[in-house]
């Protein structure tokens, strides 16, 4: 009986956030308001609210749905995609996400575009900024790549460059057409991240050698 109750909880949900994702998309996420999403789902005001307090859960689920999504088509791609070096395995794994034509992408892009407005969005675009990077640094880590290539923010910024364009500018066919250039430069910078860690490690190494003959 408990379970029951919770599998419609969870069902009752996610209508509302598909109710809500359809009002961001139509109006805006800052022009939605609870009103609107009540509206679109025809459900009881304290109903909706019963689950959501506000319109910025409704898009952090919506949020999290996306990287449980993308995650589902990683763990996909991985299982065919076994004659790929690391390098290939990673890039594609970014670009792919970088370009797929989603509402959720949607989305996310009005949350690109607006959180540098509210401070509530900013705090919830870090957050989901951490989930992701601990997410993709894990499969990274799963492919052999040893350095974390998210420590710098470049990549980030570069595929939220990417997602951005591909949106507002509809640069999206032709990014797809000439992804191979894309790829090409991920994997440039992810070589060069694991070449810097590799020096590095041998100039520790060395350091510690030298000072063992010091004190000898």
């Amino acid at each position: 009986m408990k379970e029951e109750k919770q599998k419609i909880g969870q069902l009752r949900k996610k209508e509302i956030r598909e109710a809500a994702k359809r009002c961001f998309l139509k109006k805006g996420f800052q022009n939605t308001t609870m009103e609107d999403v009540i509206t679109e789902i025809g459900m009881s005001r304290g109903g909706v609210y019963h689950h959501y307090a506000n319109t910025n859960e409704m898009l952090k689920d919506l949020m999290l749905d996306g990287n449980h999504y993308r995650n589902s088509l990683i763990r996909e791609y991985l299982e065919n995609s076994q004659g790929k070096d690391k390098y290939q395995q990673m890039s594609d794994i970014l670009v792919e996400k970088s370009l797929a034509n989603t509402d959720l992408m949607s989305l996310y892009t009005l949350l690109l575009q607006a959180k540098n407005y509210h401070e509530n969005l900013e705090k919830l675009y870090q957050e989901l900024k951490v989930n992701t990077t601990n997410e993709l640094n894990i499969i990274a880590r799963q492919l052999g790549i040893e350095a974390n290539i998210f420590h710098d923010d470049f990549l980030v910024n570069y595929i939220n460059g990417v997602i951005l364009s591909a949106e507002i500018l509809c640069a999206r066919n032709s990014y797809s057409e000439n992804k191979k250039y894309i790829k090409e430069s991920i994997i440039s910078y992810i070589v060069d991240v694991e070449r810097k860690k590799e020096n590095n490690k041998d100039f520790q190494s060395k350091s510690t050698i030298g000072s063992t003959e010091k004190y000898k």
